[in-house]
């Protein structure tokens, strides 16, 4: 997919895939996105226009609701009698996940790691 325009033509399949937002933008008239749309369709005529679908891994865990907050409660839960050590370890490693270009990630990474054998993404639903 080019993302400089966002389209791409296949003249295997005669389509024209198009971004979500491209699509979107396109919908305005006069936009220039619209215009290049308006454009490629006067010179592809049969070809059909398709919004590309992001393909997502199968079997992939997600941790939607999985918030700093969420993490320190469930290992308060957890950790009963070294609770105090382990949440300043957590507040430690979201000081140094500071400098880290995901600091989120950096942060998950660990709590994941740490709780692997216990925590389940419905957890964080809950």
């Amino acid at each position: 997919m080019a993302k400089k325009n966002g389209y791409e033509i296949n003249y295997i399949e005669n389509t024209i895939t198009v971004t979500k937002s491209f699509l979107k933008e396109a919908g305005i008239i006069g936009s220039a996105a619209y215009n290049e749309l308006a454009r490629v369709r006067k010179d592809l005529p049969d070809f059909q226009i398709v919004q590309r679908e992001i393909t997502k891994k199968q079997g992939k865990k997600a941790y939607g609701k999985l918030t700093y907050k969420v993490m320190g409660e469930f290992i308060e839960a957890q950790e009963e009698e070294n609770a105090s050590v382990v949440l300043a370890e957590f507040e430690r490693v979201q000081m140094l996940s500071k400098v880290q270009s995901g600091s989120y990630a950096y942060v998950k990474t660990w709590f994941l790691n740490r709780y692997k054998d216990v925590f389940t993404p419905e957890e964080a639903e809950a």
